[in-house]
């Protein structure tokens, strides 16, 4: 119960204090964070930038903030439902909801393992029609001593809009365990358009960021600075993560 009481503060937080304007996707790299069997995982990420000058938005500062109920079906498969709210000019907007799954291979403490994550709703982003959107994510990483290594070569559809068909958004992480509650990494983020129809460097969104992960208070929290690579990326972006654990 503690765990949907948090949920719910998580988006009801997430609508009051976290105002936004553009898509309800967040810059996230998936590892092997997994609920156990039987566990309810609550999570609540947001998202701050200041847009390309290039872009719809024209140099804006965007919120976003999604909150994220996962439950464990078993050690290797979870199943859940991600809620992206935003505030724009002083409205209210929900734009739908991703139902989730995650799998992960068995796998020991070092070495690689490799799993997916699979996202799907029908979501309607601020100013756009609504679409029909999946989202899935191959999980290929390594974990060797203090490094760990992650690799999400994604793929994304819509079923409408400019952004219809299939795209290409591969993103990675590589981070260094400093101690038993503290990781310090770095992440790339790529949006390279559609299949067949790739957008030249100068105007895809290429995002690099510094992570901190840290264990406080037996709560696993997350902040990332990033910056943008290209001329249509963001200008800067802070993300912050927090699993609100029971």
């Amino acid at each position: 119960m503690r765990t949907l009481q948090s949920f719910a503060l998580a988006v009801l937080l997430g609508a009051i204090a976290l105002p936004a304007l553009a898509s309800p996707d967040l810059d996230v790299v998936y590892g092997d964070d997994l609920a156990s069997r039987g566990e309810l995982a609550t999570e609540l990420a947001a998202r701050w930038s200041q847009t390309s000058r290039a872009g719809d938005f024209g140099g804006r500062t965007l919120w976003q903030a999604v909150g994220e109920l996962a439950y464990g079906l078993s050690d290797n498969l979870n199943v859940g439902i991600k809620v992206p709210v935003t505030r724009v000019d002083g409205s209210w907007h929900g734009h739908g909801a991703y139902a989730e799954v995650k799998y992960l291979a068995p796998r020991e403490a070092n070495g690689f393992y490799w799993g997916a994550e699979i996202e799907a709703g029908s979501i309607k982003p601020v100013g756009e029609e609504r679409a029909f959107v999946l989202e899935a994510f191959p999980i290929l990483g390594v974990r060797a001593g203090r490094l760990h290594l992650i690799a999400n070569p994604g793929v994304e559809y819509s079923s409408e809009g400019e952004d219809r068909g299939w795209g290409f958004s591969p993103k990675a992480k590589l981070s260094w365990r400093l101690n038993d509650k503290h990781a310090l990494g770095l992440e790339y983020h790529v949006d390279a358009g559609k299949f067949g129809d790739f957008a030249p460097r100068s105007k895809r969104s290429e995002m690099a960021y510094l992570t901190w992960d840290a264990r406080i208070h037996g709560q696993q929290l997350s902040v990332a600075l990033g910056r943008g690579a290209t001329h249509a990326s963001d200008r800067w972006a802070i993300r912050i993560g927090i699993e609100l654990d029971d």
